[in-house]
């Protein structure tokens, strides 16, 4: 039992020294999912490296807002071969980013087709313009 538990510590520092430290915000690279070295990156290294990272925030007491919405494995290996290339990889996080921009750039709420633009509240259409009234 001794020798069990002088083990299980053993592996539990050799996890700690050899644990990558992961930027805390934006895409983890792909040279740090694949922890072999073999160009792919299989489902065990994706939730290791995942879960890694969530372990350091967590110990940063940092806030995982998302967590939940996390991508799985299988939304990122579109030709479903059991592996994620760098291409996979890399197209899932462009789009990923490409609809994070679309949500908060000029399409919704801050640009000019909803709010403050010229077709909706303060512009010449609507509101106070020339067309209202008030011209």
């Amino acid at each position: 039992m001794k020798t069990f538990k002088i083990a299980i510590l053993s592996i539990a520092t050799c996890t700690l020294l050899v644990a990558q430290n992961f930027p805390n915000r934006g895409p983890i690279p792909f040279n740090s999912y694949d922890q072999n070295s073999d160009g792919e990156i299989t489902s065990k290294e994706f939730y290791d490296v995942r879960a890694e990272r969530m372990t350091q925030k967590a110990n940063q007491n940092m806030p995982m807002r998302n967590a939940q919405n996390a991508p799985s494995f299988e939304d990122i290996d579109k030709n479903g071969d059991k592996k994620i290339t760098t291409q996979e990889l890399q197209s899932y996080q462009l789009n990923k980013m490409s609809t994070r921009m679309n949500n908060k750039g000029m399409n919704n709420g801050q640009g000019m087709n909803r709010g403050q633009g010229m077709n909706n509240g303060q512009g010449m259409n609507r509101g106070q313009g020339m067309n209202n009234g008030q011209g």
